[in-house]
């Protein structure tokens, strides 16, 4: 039985900081550009937009059919506590689902891919996801502010409708110490870069990508593209070399100079660059390193790739619609290594108690209750059991649309922490002809925001209290259509 990708999507975050503005507030120099995650997001709000856009891809119902989610970053937000319910209900994924962190390596996301793909081939289930998120914290001054990135990607497996089928998967693992981020830290720690290069990622890298030729009975001329963990572009040349890859098998775009070290999101942002352009027959060979491990998985694209490409939020959109973060003082802000000395706003209610879970449930998956009499629709869904127009108690759920139009908004300058002024209050007409208050993001100024203009609802982190980041919807300008180019 095949088992391959049906699906997938990308998400990178709009802000952009030049790496010559890091390197002047530390006296050194750097080029290219890192995507930067905004104060609202994190790993868990990126790899949600990411997973929407991959289920977009092929329109899979996720409370009938998603029977899996898998997730890996080196960027975990807790050591003992599971966020994935948090993306399972932006999914409106059903309770009958089987959710697995995979973590403490840039490989994690590669880790649970193969996880999924084992799960679907054996039978256990029809679909899941893997997805990759990546948002690592890095001490002022260090390499890994330089060069770090944010994003996310995540693929859906399955057996029917595949664009890409999995012909095999080769792993080499070793212990060896590279990159460690211990338990007192938040900062990832590195004993000597041209080591890790040397030892860890080319001599890895290589192993595993001649182990899957043997396997395979291939030559490395087999394939037509080739996808690499781009921790730097130093890296990637010498791995190249080795290899005897071509400039055409490596034509994708070099992903650290756009977005930086994407960490575990890496060679899933790269999988995803080439299939946005990938024709029916040709052979993919993508290889991850992290941690002294390093996967090799040969793909086999199918003529399925071409029919859900009007659904596609292809990579090439995201890297186009940016926003450049212009000094190093706002990039540490952004980034937590700049934080005002306040006490943050409290909302009122324990992050785990009884209201949070039920009604946040509600406000994620967009429940709402649709009179049957005259049609008004009440939301959220288990506070209203009386119609506010007629009296009625007889409804029907409905699910509110995710794009509509601002009616109207303010902006308030003063706001406080964690919210930043000016912070967007935005009424939106929903396309379903429903209207729905919500905070907006990426406004930064008076003009980012009119009425009339279109707006989607995207899932952000509200606040953080007592360690529990609270996920709730928020508006945000069209970013990427469908089928962009």
């Amino acid at each position: 039985m095949a088992v391959g990708i049906t699906g997938y999507g990308v998400y990178i975050p709009k802000y952009r900081i030049d790496r010559a503005i890091i390197g002047k507030a530390w006296s050194s120099r750097g080029r290219g550009e890192n995507a930067i995650a905004g104060p609202d997001e994190d790993v868990i709000t990126m790899a949600a937009e990411a997973a929407l856009n991959a289920v977009a891809h092929t329109g899979l119902d996720c409370a009938a059919d998603l029977n899996a989610l898998y997730f890996g970053t080196g960027s975990a937000l807790d050591f003992e506590h599971s966020s994935l319910g948090v993306i399972g209900e932006v999914l409106r994924a059903g309770s009958e689902i089987d959710y697995a962190d995979f973590t403490a390596s840039p490989r994690a996301s590669f880790a649970a891919f193969k996880a999924c793909q084992d799960a679907v081939a054996s039978g256990r289930i029809r679909n899941g996801l893997a997805v990759g998120a990546e948002q690592r914290s890095s001490s002022a001054g260090s390499q890994e502010e330089l060069n770090c990135g944010d994003g996310a990607a995540a693929f859906l497996l399955g057996t029917e409708n595949i664009i890409a089928e999995i012909e095999a998967t080769y792993s080499h693992a070793t212990n060896f110490i590279d990159r460690w981020r211990d338990a007192d830290s938040p900062y990832v720690k590195e004993y000597e870069p041209r080591f890790t290069r040397d030892y860890g990622y080319k001599q890895h890298m290589e192993a595993a990508a001649n182990g899957l030729l043997e396997k395979l009975e291939a030559g490395i001329e087999d394939f037509d593209h080739i996808v690499l963990q781009q921790p730097h572009a130093g890296m990637v040349k010498g791995i190249t070399k080795a290899l005897g890859a071509t400039p055409d098998q490596l034509s994708h775009r070099n992903l650290f100079d756009f977005l930086g070290d994407l960490g575990a999101a890496s060679a899933m942002i790269g999988l995803a660059d080439i299939l946005d352009n990938a024709e029916s027959g040709q052979r993919i060979l993508v290889l991850s390193y992290g941690s002294g491990a390093s996967d090799a998985v040969s793909l086999h694209v199918t003529n399925v790739i071409k029919d859900n490409r009007e659904h596609q939020k292809p990579l090439a959109s995201y890297i186009e619609n940016a926003m450049a973060v212009e000094d190093y003082v706002s990039f540490a802000k952004m980034k937590g290594a700049l934080e005002k000395q306040d006490s943050p706003a409290k909302i009122g209610l324990a992050p785990a108690s009884a209201a949070l879970w039920r009604d946040g449930r509600e406000i994620r998956r967009r429940d709402a209750n649709k009179c049957t009499s005259c049609g008004y629709v009440s939301f959220p869904a288990t506070i209203r059991k009386i119609c506010v127009r007629c009296g009625s108690t007889e409804f029907e759920p409905v699910v509110l649309s995710r794009t509509g139009t601002v009616h109207t908004y303010c902006l308030s300058l003063y706001v406080p922490p964690p919210l930043v002024g000016p912070q967007a209050l935005i009424i939106s007409d929903l396309d379903d002809g429903c209207r729905y208050r919500a905070l907006g993001t990426e406004i930064l100024k008076s003009d980012d925001v009119k009425i009339d203009m279109k707006v989607e609802m995207v899932m952000r982190k509200i606040v953080t209290q007592e360690g529990v980041p609270v996920y709730g919807n928020v508006f945000r300008p069209v970013r990427i259509k469908e089928g962009a180019k």
